[in-house]
């Protein structure tokens, strides 16, 4: 097993993320340190955009400010939305128990959680900069359980009512986030899935 996956079988010792009597941890981990830079990217664009439109504001005489403003108002942007997933990243933490799956996230930290038995798959999102950092996010798939969706495509006579009472939707939420060893995460959860699920 990777360093970077931690197996406990006590209580996670976190009090936001209360683990129920009876309940046994089967994988706990953080996302590798890379989530940091990979999310930090995403406000570049923004901030780009911003220090351009500063810049282009330059050209009137009457705005109090120059194009070295403009610069360090983009560096500021993107020093805020790093130092922003810095603290999520701290804060992040995702639980896999034989009942349920837990994500602690978000700079101001919320706990979010899914049955075993709502968990229909689990999708392997592939991003080019978690290709470049050997890292990888995994999005929980959630929708009607195995056992009820094949009872509902048992009578089928309205494919397109069946069709719709099946769907499956990727809760967006309960993404576990540029992980180490993406592999064998998805494997550990699929079996603690078909198992427990």
């Amino acid at each position: 097993m990777s360093p970077a996956i931690a197996v406990a079988d006590e209580a996670t010792g976190d009090p936001s993320v209360a683990i129920r009597d009876g309940e046994t941890v089967l994988l706990m981990i953080r996302p590798s340190a890379w989530f940091i830079a990979t999310t930090s990217v995403r406000a570049l664009p923004p901030a780009l955009a911003a220090g351009a439109a500063l810049a282009l504001a330059t050209l009137d005489e009457s705005i109090p400010w120059d194009v070295r403003g403009a610069v360090l108002a983009s560096v500021a942007i993107l020093l805020a939305r790093t130092a922003w997933q810095t603290v999520d990243w701290c804060v992040r933490l995702y639980v896999l128990t034989d009942r349920r799956i837990v994500v602690r996230r978000g700079a101001i930290p919320e706990v979010l959680e899914c049955q075993l038995s709502e968990v229909a798959g689990i999708g392997q999102p592939r991003r080019t900069l978690e290709r470049a950092t050997q890292t990888g996010s995994l999005a929980i798939l959630m929708g009607p359980s195995r056992r009820v969706r094949r009872a509902r495509r048992a009578p089928r006579r309205d494919a397109h009512t069946a069709a719709r009472r099946t769907r499956v939707r990727v809760e967006r939420a309960m993404e576990w986030s540029v992980v180490c060893d993406p592999v064998i995460v998805r494997r550990t959860i699929l079996a603690a899935v078909s198992r427990f699920g």
